[in-house]
Formats: structure tokens, C-alpha cells, sequence
């Protein structure tokens, strides 16, 4: 076989590895700065194309315990609906807060995560491949009240910074620290 050929052969199965989403978990990525935009490409968002995403980020942490507090915006209107107009999810979320505002023109969804036991890799895998269907768009993960940490998540790449996060080079580092973390809150 030619060097082109081997060479070609090589790019293709490489192209082929990256484009699946099974193949490897997203990377991990340490940040220092005290924000990370991720402005909306056209300028204003549209709260349909906000609470679309916030509907499948809500459903990604259903399948996994209770969340809430409000449930899936209800998308049929031209008007964004009140809140006290959509069903609710879990009255009191024991493993996932889900704000519902948005609150700026920014492709982020904010999750607070209430119970260590609820932050896992599986939870976390379902949540990156959920966001692979909204590309651009992230996960913010504040580390308990006590801001000891702070999680970007995206379809390829964990952003993390904080104490807790420190050591972590992959999916399982970045669970332990924010379980661990989570612990410490409720001691």
C-alpha cells in the first residue's frame, strides 16, 4: 500500500472515530476565568429555542430522579407562557434544581445539583449526548453554595474550575469531586 493511501485510509477511520458520539468521553477542560460567555449567535435568543433545550436538559435529569421545580415549558404559543401556566416537575427536587428563567441571551441551561448521589457518570454521560443534539449549547453546574467549584458541560468538553476539580482529568475524577464536594455541604 502507497503512503497516500495508508494516509487516506488513516484520515478516513480517524473521521469515522471522531464523529462517534460512543466512541470516548468529551474532554476535560480547566479554566481559571471568572466567566465564560456563549453568546447566541443571532443576538436576542428566542425563549422557544431557550426553553426547547431547557425541556431536554429537564428530561435528560428525569430519566435519572426527581427534578424540578417547574416542569417542561409548554412551546405551542407565541407568547411565552406564565409560569404558573406550565405543568410542574417535582414540587421539592431532591437530586435536580432546573431554573427555568433565562436569564440572558446566552446558550446556557443552569442545574443545580442538590444530592451527591445524584451526580454520576451516567447521569453526566446522558446529559453531554442530550446537548450533541443542540450544538453550542452548555450546562452551568454550580458545586454547592459555597462555590467551591464550577461545572461548563458541552456535547465535547467538560470545563471545570474550583477546588474539587483540580486533579480531574476525566468523566470519573470530575464525579468524584463534585460528589465529594456535594458531601461536604451536607455534613
Amino acid at each position: 500500500m502507497t503512503r497516500d493511501r495508508a494516509d487516506r485510509r488513516l484520515t478516513i477511520t480517524t473521521a469515522r472515530l471522531i464523529q462517534s458520539p460512543a466512541m470516548s468521553d468529551p474532554t476535560i477542560e480547566h479554566y481559571t476565568a471568572e466567566r465564560i460567555p456563549n453568546p447566541y449567535p443571532a443576538g436576542d435568543l428566542p425563549w422557544q429555542v431557550y426553553h426547547t433545550v431547557r425541556n431536554a436538559v429537564f428530561r435528560c435529569c428525569q430519566r435519572f430522579g426527581s427534578s424540578g421545580p417547574m416542569g417542561e415549558c409548554p412551546i405551542s404559543t407565541a407568547e411565552e407562557p406564565p409560569s404558573n401556566q406550565w405543568p410542574l416537575g417535582d414540587a421539592r427536587p431532591s437530586d435536580y434544581f432546573i431554573v427555568d428563567d433565562q436569564l440572558n441571551d446566552e446558550r446556557y441551561i443552569y442545574v443545580e445539583i442538590v444530592r451527591p448521589g445524584a451526580f454520576t457518570v451516567e447521569w453526566l454521560r446522558d446529559l453531554v449526548h442530550t446537548l450533541a443534539e443542540y450544538p453550542g449549547w452548555g450546562v452551568g453546574m454550580q458545586i454547592n453554595a459555597l462555590k467551591a467549584g464550577y461545572i461548563l458541560a458541552f456535547a465535547d468538553k467538560l470545563m471545570v474550575t474550583g477546588e474539587p476539580f483540580v486533579d480531574c482529568h476525566d468523566f470519573a475524577s470530575v464525579v468524584y469531586g463534585a460528589q465529594a464536594a456535594l458531601a461536604r455541604l451536607q455534613k
